[in-house]
């Protein structure tokens, strides 16, 4: 099943259930431009054969498809490994979560994933995300963009930030948000507010161009400037920062 083709999608399937990973493997590497090149079922062990294929003749992965919960080795311990291992640093990380896993999707994004993704979603949203997060992009489920929002909205639990903490600023047993900007923003125009709410929703630029009946390069041009404007490198990290300043709120 694991075969080279060139120009594909190099994808590793990391989960400690022996039927998913053979399920989400299937799926894979039936893409024209994608294929299979590692199953793992625990942290540790997706952690050694990445790195060695990384510094083998074979080549790396570019995109890990990550569990959360795993025996020996847990997700969210595996992404930070994986992020402060030279080889294996510029991995892209989709993960791959249950309603189950809402304490860890703060702690994922401040190891470093890339994107959310609900096991349950149809097989052509997780193709589409793994293009997405491939390319350089970011992908959340407008599920777990819910349970972000739950778990930092001022006031709503032991580990939300208070109403005068930066969106990066951990407090007691709150996970800091990498790289979240923490100053003021350039005001958005009421087209950029339109796309910020879409985005936050866990919509494709393409779905935000339908929404908005604009170009899909249109979307993918606003998207630039608000993260210009926010200060934030990614969608990812544009969600959060959007609903921990409420600058966006989800209805």
């Amino acid at each position: 099943m694991m075969t080279r083709t060139t120009g594909a999608i190099r994808v590793a399937v990391v989960d400690d259930q022996p039927l998913l990973v053979s399920a989400f493997s299937a799926l894979v590497a039936a893409q024209p431009d994608m294929e299979v090149v590692l199953e793992a079922v625990n942290g540790r062990q997706a952690i050694e054969g990445l790195t060695a294929r990384a510094t083998g003749s074979h080549g790396g992965a570019d995109l890990v498809l990550m569990d959360l919960r795993m025996p020996v080795l847990d997700g969210v311990s595996a992404i930070r490994e994986l992020r402060a291992t030279p080889a294996t640093a510029a991995l892209r990380v989709l993960v791959l979560t249950t309603f189950d896993d809402e304490d860890l999707v703060l702690a994922a994004l401040g190891a470093g994933a890339h994107g959310f993704l609900l096991k349950d979603a149809e097989p052509t949203t997780l193709l589409e995300a793994i293009r997405v997060v491939a390319r350089g992009g970011s992908w959340l489920d407008p599920a777990v963009t819910g349970t972000v929002l739950a778990h930092l909205d001022a006031g709503t639990g032991p580990d939300a930030p208070s109403s005068s903490a930066s969106p990066s600023a951990p407090t007691d047993g709150a996970v800091p948000v990498v790289g979240a900007p923490s100053g003021p923003y350039e005001a958005l125009t009421g087209r950029e507010d339109a796309v910020l709410a879409l985005v936050c929703q866990g919509l494709s630029n393409a779905r935000i161009g339908e929404r908005l009946h604009v170009a899909e390069s249109t979307v993918k041009s606003h998207v630039k400037t608000i993260l210009g404007k926010t200060g934030c490198r990614n969608r990812v990290e544009l969600v959060i920062y959007a609903l921990t300043t409420g600058l966006v709120q989800l209805q």
